[in-house]
């Protein structure tokens, strides 16, 4: 296989070239990858969460949204992550979300264990990762890929409604309630998810061409593995 060519050394009419043969995602890459997201997807959708964990009710999720890369259509070559927004019914405002954020993960990463179609995908692993706020992985090994596919899920308050439109502005009431969480900063950022992703997915595909050359970039610059930084790290 050929190796690929320094993006510094690339000239920027060759730039659409360089893209299409080095950082877009191959159709291989992509069907692997969205199996593995979209079974996760199905048993998000479909399973009844029963009273677990502190909650006094069953749980559905009301919708389920990819995000991320593979969410708004900028996912580089190489990436194996899926990332996940879902809405739980028990989730009636910030402040709610707030308190039963970790019962709602742990309530998906136990039934996750009972999930034959799971299984048979290759889980190997889900695990409670801290952050702001904590998220729930998925390990999957895919022996067609040689390489761990990773799908993470973060349970949100519905805030913005069935429906979402760019161009609307937000009622009032969504930032009184957002101020009288007082979450911590960039807590109830995934409420806002569909605003976040939609921004970039419905742009033109040269932006998104761009985006990913960025990110094949920082990659190269700032994860260069053994070789030591790149010459363009700066």
């Amino acid at each position: 296989m050929a190796l690929a060519p320094e993006l510094y050394e690339t000239p920027a009419s060759s730039l659409d070239t360089f893209v299409a043969h080095w950082v877009q995602p191959t159709q291989e890459w992509k069907e692997r990858v969205l199996e593995v997201g979209g079974a996760v997807e199905k048993f998000l959708r479909e399973e009844h969460f029963q009273r677990e964990h502190g909650l006094d009710q069953e749980v559905r999720m009301l919708k389920v949204v990819k995000v991320g890369s593979l969410g708004n259509g900028t996912g580089p070559r190489g990436c194996t992550e899926v990332e996940l927004v879902v809405f739980p019914s028990c989730f009636h405002s910030f402040r709610e979300g707030a308190s039963l954020h970790h019962a709602v993960l742990q309530l998906i990463r136990r039934r996750a264990w009972r999930s034959r179609d799971l299984l048979a995908l290759g889980l190997e692993n889900a695990s409670v990762v801290q952050g702001v706020p904590d998220t729930l992985i998925f390990t999957f090994w895919s022996w067609r890929m040689q390489e761990a596919i990773t799908v993470s899920i973060v349970p949100a308050y519905k805030a913005l409604g069935p429906s979402v439109a760019n161009a609307q502005p937000l009622p009032p009431a969504i930032y009184d309630d957002l101020i009288k969480a007082k979450g911590n900063p960039g807590h109830f950022s995934p409420s806002f998810c569909e605003l976040q992703r939609n921004f970039v997915k419905h742009r033109p595909t040269k932006l998104k061409s761009l985006v990913r050359l960025v990110k094949h970039w920082y990659l190269q610059a700032h994860h260069p593995g053994p070789r030591g930084p790149h010459p363009q790290c700066g």
